[in-house]
């Protein structure tokens, strides 16, 4: 899929800037073509890997599109850039999740670590503020959060849980993605803030 022309990447950029409420109309615009200039680039990567590094990258952006500068670079590029950047965080912390089971570490160590980390992001479960956000998941959201707080990263594990096995692969990713993305929002904001 083809990148919009620079002049309507830039104006949707504009609007973003402005309206934080058109995130999803710029997602809808780059996520695509972001996914497949990322594989283009890595053509080595797990599409599984590219396509949430892919979407990880946008879901920072829409939160911090001021930080882009225009007469730095183009947008595409810095986006590609990002992208690049979580899908190497992506692949180092499937690295250290399987180094960890390997070694045996994994067993006397997961259970400290699932309670600090989902996603790449601190967030402690036991806080006061979160305990609402916790207490009013679905039961389908509260196994999806414990599966990512296990460090699953397979898309059809989640997909069975989502009871969307029949869709297609990119149809899949692309569900589990919101419904993780929604969970870390929700903790997020009750935590006061997102990370980069």
């Amino acid at each position: 899929m083809d990148w919009p022309p620079d002049d309507e990447l830039l104006e949707e950029w504009r609007r973003l800037v402005a309206d934080s409420d058109t995130g999803t109309e710029f997602v809808d615009a780059v996520h695509a073509p972001l996914v497949v200039s990322l594989a283009a680039r890595r053509r080595n990567a797990d599409p599984d890997a590219v396509f949430t590094a892919a979407s990880d990258a946008l879901l920072w952006f829409v939160e911090h599109a001021g930080r882009y500068d225009p007469n730095r670079s183009p947008l595409k590029l810095f986006l590609l850039m990002v992208a690049e950047r979580k899908l190497l965080n992506v692949i180092e912390s499937d690295l250290r999740h399987r180094r960890r089971t390997v070694s045996g570490d994994f067993i006397e160590h997961a259970a400290d670590e699932r309670n600090e980390q989902v996603d790449d992001d601190s967030l402690s479960f036991d806080a006061p503020e979160l305990q609402p956000v916790l207490a009013a998941l679905s039961d389908v959201e509260r196994r999806v959060l414990d599966l990512m707080r296990g460090g699953e990263r397979a898309t059809g594990v989640f997909a069975e849980v989502l009871g969307i096995t029949g869709r297609s692969p990119d149809g899949q990713r692309h569900e589990v993605k919101k419904a993780k993305d929604r969970i870390l929002a929700r903790l997020r904001r009750a935590a006061g803030g997102g990370n980069e």
